[in-house]
């Protein structure tokens, strides 16, 4: 900017008197002092720059290392499953008159799992609130979604998980077509025990919101925090079939349900992942243990 000044200047002066020659020199030492001052304000800028996003570099490294321990530290609070194990028992569960009596007992006992586990880990007990939405009705949350008959999401924004008792029952019955992310081939999600997946996993959510997970989400996109939150909700399967309160097929019910949950819509935001990728991460966590979830949110 400073030598397009100066050469205007010098054309401008070719016909007037010899004083002009003092005035392109001036006007040139003033573009290079502006020109100066210009420079020094884009290498502040720049500096400023740099220390902002080592700032921010440290507080992601600092969350991610804070992810990675917290899995760490928890650890079962129950025995894992095992080739050795024997069968689940194969009692009869009484059938529930109103579908969202069982969301509820479900909730609990993901609660109750949950609530055990991190305080081994002598972490704070999980808290969330849920709302069955009625047949027919539609419910507004805090994440400017309303949830209808097909509603099956947690909202961190208001802590609550979100089931209508239409998709449960369409669910538990296993004709349920729209599952959220379904593919043709993907699988059919079916039973109670798919349904208790579901529930597994919204719940999964609230607990990666609590423990701060959630900050990374912009950063790492959808696909981590969903796979992570079927991992977890396998980790709850597992401690119900070292409770000897699953029926045979209830694992196959799950497996399934995931099959079902997943798509192959990959340049989506939203991809939840495939249907095999969440099939392998529902088995990961109900084989394994908390450790093992992490691999989804790297550190």
């Amino acid at each position: 900017m400073a030598r397009i000044l100066v050469a205007l200047v010098a054309l401008a002066c070719v016909p007037v008197a010899s004083g002009c020659g003092e005035d392109t020199e001036r006007l040139a030492r003033e573009a290079r002092a502006r020109g100066e001052q210009v420079r020094q304000r884009a290498e502040s800028s720049r500096e400023r720059g740099e220390r902002i996003r080592g700032r921010g570099e440290r507080a992601r490294d600092q969350l991610t290392r804070h992810v990675r321990d917290v899995l760490e530290d928890i650890r079962q609070s129950v025995p894992r499953a095992t080739p050795e194990t024997r069968p689940p028992a194969a009692r009869g569960r009484a059938e529930t008159s109103r579908v969202d009596a069982y969301l509820t007992e479900v909730v609990q006992s993901v609660d109750a799992y949950w609530t055990r586990t991190l305080a081994v880990a002598e972490l704070e007990a999980p808290s969330v609130s849920y709302v069955w939405v009625p047949r027919g009705r539609a419910v507004r949350t805090a994440c400017r979604v309303v949830a209808g008959d097909d509603a099956a999401f947690y909202c961190p924004a208001d802590d609550t998980i979100y089931v209508a008792e239409k998709f449960a029952s369409d669910l538990w019955q296993g004709i349920s077509d729209d599952f959220p992310g379904q593919r043709a081939g993907a699988g059919r999600a079916v039973g109670d025990f798919g349904l208790a997946y579901v529930i597994a996993h919204e719940y999964a959510h609230n607990v990666q919101q609590e423990l701060g997970f959630y900050t990374l989400r912009p950063r790492l996109g959808t696909k981590p925090f969903e796979l992570q939150a079927d991992c977890m909700a396998g980790l709850w399967g597992n401690s119900v079939y070292r409770e000897g309160l699953l029926q045979p097929g209830d694992v196959e019910e799950a497996i399934s349900t995931a099959l079902a949950a997943g798509d192959f819509d990959y340049n989506n935001a939203n991809h939840h992942g495939t249907p095999e990728e969440r099939r392998e991460a529902w088995l990961l966590g109900y084989e394994r243990d908390p450790r093992e979830c992490r691999k989804y949110v790297p550190a």
